[in-house]
């Protein structure tokens, strides 16, 4: 049986990866904690929301600083590492080099990893 830090220490080692529209395949992992603060530290000046319709006619709120949030999870392109961003230039830096293509491919493989949090069902009650 595993132990408490075997099973976190795989939890933050996972790489999902996804193609994106430029021919690219785009690598993420799971944020720690302590990570996801330092972006929003990163990120302070960036505040409120966008509105966008979802394809079921939901309104849904996306925080401005999500695209940054997203771009500090890539871990690789096409198999080179990207190392956490040490400060916004380097967070800039590569949410600049996955421009629009790679952040809906990491997009797409951050929400398959948020989905191995949710409870048994509650992704497909999600989609629905």
């Amino acid at each position: 049986m595993p132990t408490e830090s075997e099973i976190k220490i795989a939890r933050y080692q996972k790489v999902e990866k996804e193609p994106d529209g430029l021919g690219r395949v785009i690598g993420v992992r799971r944020l720690k904690p302590s990570e996801q603060t330092r972006v929003a530290g990163y990120c302070a000046d960036l505040t409120g929301y966008d509105e966008v319709v979802a394809p079921d006619g939901n309104k849904i709120q996306i925080p401005h600083r999500m695209p940054l949030l997203i771009a500090a999870a890539v871990c690789l392109i096409n198999e080179d590492p990207i190392p956490f961003p040490r400060n916004r230039a380097e967070l800039d830096s590569i949410y600049d080099r996955l421009d629009q293509e790679g952040v809906a491919a990491a997009g797409a493989a951050v929400a398959r990893l948020a989905e191995v949090d949710l409870p048994n069902g509650a992704a497909a009650e999600a989609k629905n």
